[in-house]
């Protein structure tokens, strides 16, 4: 994760899905390479707040995210089943001058997963089996341009 964010108002919380809203415009097939992710988002339960940080003190609670509070958040990739995969650009070096290819950001539809090639500092793979009403997930919204879900984990 970039410096960047570091510094951004985050609050990581656990919740529950009450209800889903699924993004219908279109089917998915195999091996598509999609412009966008489905437009997929979840009304929740927020049960527990897990902490808060970042470089300043922003008022979680002026965008609806408190416990207790239900909440209609977007997805940043699709509250379907995702892989997201993380590769590193390339850094090439030609004398003095070093300059890095960034992985361009791709969005395949592959074997019921939708998935997401990002650039990163890692080569990684994380797998998110999706949700489903009554699903139990605890996850970190930053705010950002948009505050949205981005990557969460399932808990018992």
């Amino acid at each position: 994760m970039s410096n960047d964010i570091a510094m951004l108002p985050y609050i990581e919380f656990e919740a529950i899905v009450i209800s889903l809203s699924l993004d219908k415009s279109r089917n998915y097939y195999e091996g598509e390479q999609l412009v966008s992710a489905p437009n997929d988002g979840a009304v929740i339960r927020i049960d527990k707040i897990v902490g808060t940080g970042g470089s300043s003190n922003f008022d979680w609670a002026s965008v609806g995210v408190g416990k207790g509070k239900k909440v209609s958040l977007d997805f940043k990739y699709t509250v379907r089943p995702t892989k997201i995969i993380t590769l590193v650009g390339k850094t090439t070096q030609s004398g003095d001058i070093v300059s890095h290819n960034i992985v361009p950001t791709k969005i395949t539809f592959e074997n019921n997963y939708f998935v997401f090639r990002e650039d990163g500092n890692s080569e990684t793979e994380t797998i998110l089996p999706g949700l489903q009403v009554g699903s139990k997930f605890k996850t970190k919204l930053w705010n950002t341009f948009e505050i949205k879900v981005g990557q969460y984990q399932i808990i018992p």
